[in-house]
């Protein structure tokens, strides 16, 4: 084990205060989600231990999971097991494109409009989350827009909602009447859309992890619960992020945007430390069948492709 290793993430798990629920759901999104999507919780329990949380706080978290609707617990003989909800699928499948396989889209200078207006009152605030998930904002009272969203997306909300015939979709398009329309446009944007705020995220997210893949690309072998603690903390950290980052457009960003130096550092790292936290998941892991199951093709999928060293089959 490497020592210098041990020292960084240490001081990281102390210094971060990390959300025992947040950790779960990025093992779950991480880990499990490609493998059937369930997993005992006295191995739950021991992958969190190994981040410095105890059983107690564990039993807490997943307990508020259940309630919410994130997962559905099962008991097999005194044994318990914990699965993705059929609910909570869809948003596991949206993470997991949105961290794994995100790309920009090149901008048409459209913009998409929701009016809330005839929205019933208790079903606003639902809408307006689930618009911001989206990368949606508020641009005024009752009126929320995005530059080019996903429309099947769009759709797919608003009909899971039953809020079709609740709001109106209008298209707008991006008029450059004189040359400085476009900083006029910049600073609406980073006065609706939190871009300072995400800049300095990802810088702070830079400095942590470009250390730690400096440390690591030396090493002649990694240990695999280091391995593992270094890839949930990365994706963890990394998630927390992005969930919050409404992709939006280049040309409406700062020029230096440091979203794909992020990305880029999340995929080298990633890379590296997957094998052997891989090794370390599976066999810590179990679900109601025993060991768990093979992952999902696309679970290979991630960060334009994972290198295996095991041959592990693929389903």
């Amino acid at each position: 084990m490497n020592q210098k290793l041990k020292q960084i993430i240490d001081e990281f798990v102390q210094k971060e205060a990390l959300s025992v629920t947040s950790l779960i759901m990025t093992i779950f999104g991480d880990c499990i989600f490609h493998r059937g999507g369930m997993i005992s919780l006295a191995s739950l329990i021991q992958l969190i231990e190994t981040l410095g949380v105890n059983e107690r706080s564990v039993r807490t978290a997943v307990f508020r999971l259940v309630k919410n609707g994130w997962l559905v617990s099962e008991k097999v003989g005194r044994t318990s097991y914990y699965r993705i909800t059929e609910s909570s699928r869809q948003r596991f499948i949206n993470a997991d494109q949105k961290i794994y396989s995100l790309s920009h889209h090149e901008w048409d200078q459209q913009w998409d409009l929701v009016l809330l207006s005839s929205v019933e009152i208790e079903n606003k605030i639902q809408l307006k989350k689930e618009l911001e998930w989206l990368g949606f904002a508020n641009i005024a009272t009752n009126l929320m827009a995005y530059p080019g969203c996903d429309h099947l997306k769009l759709q797919s909300l608003l009909m899971n909602l039953s809020m079709t015939d609740q709001v109106v979709i209008f298209k707008a398009q991006t008029l450059k009447l004189w040359q400085e329309s476009n900083q006029t446009v910049k600073r609406m944007v980073e006065s609706n859309w939190p871009v300072q705020e995400l800049h300095e995220r990802y810088g702070k997210f830079i400095g942590d992890f470009r250390e730690l893949l400096g440390i690591i690309e030396n090493e002649d072998a990694l240990d695999s619960l280091q391995a593992f603690q270094i890839r949930i903390l990365l994706i963890h950290q990394y998630r927390r992020i992005l969930l919050k980052d409404p992709n939006l457009p280049f040309e409406l960003l700062p020029s230096h945007w440091l979203s794909l130096n992020a990305r880029n550092l999340t995929g080298n790292l990633y890379q590296v430390v997957f094998n052997e936290a891989e090794s370390f998941f599976l066999h810590t892991a179990r679900t109601s069948e025993g060991a768990m199951p093979s992952a999902h093709p696309q679970f290979y999928k991630r960060f334009g492709g994972l290198v295996l060293e095991k041959n592990e089959p693929v389903a």
